[in-house]
Order: C-alpha cells, then structure tokens, then sequence
C-alpha cells in the first residue's frame, strides 16, 4: 500500500503525473508538484480541483529541492539516470512512476506487456480478447489510459498494462500474473548506455511474473533464469515449434495456431501486415492464460475478440486508396525495427516516407529491407541525411522539406499497385509536437491527394 504519511513531489503534469495528483488526492497524501510550463500548469488549475492549494515548483530540479521530499513520483519523460536523481537516493529519497503506485495498489490480475514495438496493438488486442469472454478488462499503461485513475473502477477483473522502458526504471513492485517483452529494437539510445542497457529495462518486466510470454524470433526477449516462472510459452512468425505460431494451411491461408489450445484464421485479424497477426500471436497466448475454457470456448472468444479490433490510428492504417495506390500513416513507427516490420508487412511493393529526430538510431537495417521491397523513398526531417547516407545506391531517394512536399513527391512517384507507406523510423519532436500530430497532418494532405 502506498505511505499516505509521506511528503510527494510530483515531477511533469502530463497524462501520468495528472493521475497521480488525482490519486494522491484520494488518499489524502500531503505532496507539492514540479511543472516547469507554467501555462500548461494554470490550464490544469483551472480543470482539477485537486491541484487547489497545492505548491508548485516552476524552476529547474535540484538535489536541494528533492531532498525535501520523502518520495518524488516522475513522469516517464524524465530521466532519473541523472546525477540529481542518483544523488537524491543516495540521500534516502526514494524515485518511483505513476506505474509503481499503481502496482502497490492493485489486487486483480495484472498482464504486463512491453516491447520495441506493437505494444499499445497488442494490449489493445488482449483487452478485445478478454472483454469478449465476458472478463471486464482495463487496458491503460503507456497507451494512454492512467492505472491509476482505472483503480476506481472496482468492477475491473483483469488489467493489461502497456509499459515502456521509461516506466519500468521507476517500476518495482509490480507482481504480473502474465509478462512479455514482444521483441527489442534500436531504440530510445540517447537514454541508454546501448542495446544490452536497454534490454535489460525491457526484460526487468519479468521481475515477480507468474507466467511469462517470449519470442522465439528475438533472443533477447528472453529472460535468463526461466526455472523461477510457473509456466513459460512461446510465440513466433516461423519457428513451428514455438507454443503459438502462424502455420499456412493447404488453401495457402495463414491459421493463429496454439496448437491444442486455441487456432483461428489470420483473416480475423483485420489489421494489416504479418506484424500484426504476429501481435494477435501474443494477445492470444497471454489472455489464453487468464481465460478458463476449452479450446471451441476460446476460438469463439478470439474470433469475436478480433471482429471487434479494426486498429489503432498511426499504426499502419489504411488513409485512402486512389488510382489503385494504397496510402497508409503508420507514424507510430518511430524507431528502426517498427519501420522494417511495417515495409514487411506491406502486401504491395512500397514508397516509403521517413524521417525525423533519431535518436542516435543506427539506421543500417533498412537498407537491406528498402532494396527488396521499396520502390522508393521520400526524406524528410533532421535524420534525412543520415538515413540517406545508409540506403544509398538501393532505390531512388528524394529529399523534402515538410509532410506536404513529401506526399506530393510520393503521389508523382507512385505506381498502380504501389503503397505510400509513412513510417518514419524517427521521433516526430524536429518538426511536430508528437507522433499523433504528425500522422493527422499525413492524412490531410493524403485526403487532398485522393479528393
């Protein structure tokens, strides 16, 4: 349970750090807040009472200023890797997230799912899965959804929480009934001393699980020790002797296989690409967990599940289809291993756009994937030149300046049969406010080009 006695500093007044002034607030906790935009905390002022007589820090942090705090609760885009945050809990102040309130709090069963990429499709999936077999399911985490707001809601019966690497630093308690790392990709490396740093985030997801769920297809999915977990299983795009696999049937149909526990066709899932029907892969293995029934009961379950799930915006979705050329906004794709997922996924050969803010990604993995199945690519962005410099020589490459001059330039270079697929590879930050703004300013000039 959390110290209702203790002192709160609440770092960032994002979605996560908003939960947390509600919750404190309902378990009538003394605490102060730290939000360094004093126009975004007056906006908050005016809408929620429970920031009503609280004091609020404007200034940069301070060990000073932490230490004042027996427990500071921070917001997962600030990193507590920092020298001022390592000072303050060498003086005793302890360092945790939104997450990790909600984790002492919680009694029902909790799926805990993290990843590179497909994690908010995944949760959202599992959520489909179990909310049709009559299991009222919250799904909140890092898809936007606060936990701790969902505490309230005492009819809840299961939980799937979508955790970043960011989340997980300040996450320790937390005990899941189910766990999975989907996979680990070059990503977020401006925050990590490299991949085996970042993986090991990823994998401390772990911790504490009942069961947990890996990838055969990504080692590094897969924890050291795997004698500590009530049961282990698998999923994988290839590997037949994986737990949960796609097999093709005579027809030259794929089938959602686990084998004696449950196998549907992957035409139920109505999302695009191979990636997904992977992502279906996972959903069923973890909610076949929690979900008591045979194996008729369970195809029933999932098929209604998926028939229910048509995708999330930004994640390889379907704009608009114009003189047979399909465009598709997966600006979600905000690291390397999202963008190779999402060209593989295609159905048709591919003119990719892409670019951004790259946090210092190494951007070498696309070349072989844009050679086989790009037919072109469209620049923008900071990293415009980077990526340039690692693809050379494969397809032809146009540099552009803004969204607008990039979908013009697709929609001249498309052929019938071709996909423009946006799927930066990058963070949005160089030149949009997020990923979501991003792929919004996409379609609009799509649906001009399709008018």
């Amino acid at each position: 349970m959390t110290d209702s006695t203790a002192k709160y500093l609440v770092v960032g007044l994002g979605v996560s750090g908003m939960s947390v002034v509600r919750y404190l607030k309902r378990i009538e906790a003394s605490f102060d807040v730290v939000e360094s935009n004093t126009e975004r905390f007056l906006e908050h002022l005016r809408d929620e009472p429970a920031l009503n007589d609280v004091r609020h820090h404007t200034g940069e942090l301070s060990v000073a200023l932490l230490t004042d705090y027996s427990c500071v609760v921070v917001s997962p885009g600030v990193s507590v890797r920092s020298d001022i945050f390592k000072q303050a809990r060498a003086e005793g102040v302890e360092i945790v997230g939104d997450v990790e309130l909600f984790a002492r709090e919680v009694s029902k069963p909790v799926i805990a799912v993290t990843g590179s990429n497909g994690k908010s499709t995944v949760v959202s999936m599992a959520g489909e899965l179990l909310n049709a077999a009559n299991m009222k399911t919250a799904v909140v985490g890092n898809v936007g959804f606060a936990c701790l707001d969902s505490l309230q809601d005492e009819l809840i019966e299961i939980y799937v929480l979508e955790l970043s690497s960011f989340q997980l630093e300040t996450t320790h308690s937390l005990k899941p009934t189910v766990a999975t790392v989907l996979n680990v990709s070059a990503d977020h490396l401006d925050r990590y001393d490299g991949m085996d740093d970042y993986a090991e985030v990823k994998r401390s997801i772990y911790h504490n699980a009942q069961h947990v769920v890996v990838n055969l297809d990504d080692e590094m999915t897969v924890p050291a020790d795997l004698s500590s977990f009530a049961s282990v299983s698998s999923f994988s795009a290839a590997n037949q002797n994986a737990d949960w696999s796609l097999v093709g049937t005579k027809s030259g149909n794929l089938v959602l296989s686990g084998g004696s526990i449950a196998e549907i066709p992957a035409s139920h899932v109505k999302v695009a690409g191979v990636h997904n029907s992977v992502n279906a892969l996972a959903a069923m293995a973890m909610a076949s967990l929690l979900i008591d029934a045979d194996k008729s009961q369970l195809n029933q379950y999932f098929t209604a599940g998926f028939a229910g799930f048509s995708g999330l915006p930004h994640r390889t979705r379907l704009v608009c289809e114009s003189d047979n050329v399909s465009w598709i906004n997966d600006s979600k794709g905000t690291n390397v291993g999202a963008t190779v997922s999402a060209i593989k996924g295609m159905a048709a050969p591919v003119v990719l756009i892409a670019g951004g803010r790259g946090k210092n990604a190494d951007y070498a993995p696309l070349r072989e994937v844009v050679a086989e199945l790009c037919t072109a690519v469209v620049l923008i962005g900071e990293d415009a030149e980077v990526i340039r410099n690692a693809i050379e020589n494969t397809v032809p490459v146009y540099m552009e300046s803004s969204m607008q001059d990039a979908v013009k330039r697709a929609a001249q270079i498309a052929k019938p049969g071709e996909c423009v697929l946006l799927s930066p590879a990058c963070a949005s930050f160089d030149m949009f406010k997020n990923f979501e703004e991003r792929g919004c300013v996409f379609e609009s000039e799509v649906k001009k080009q399709c008018a």
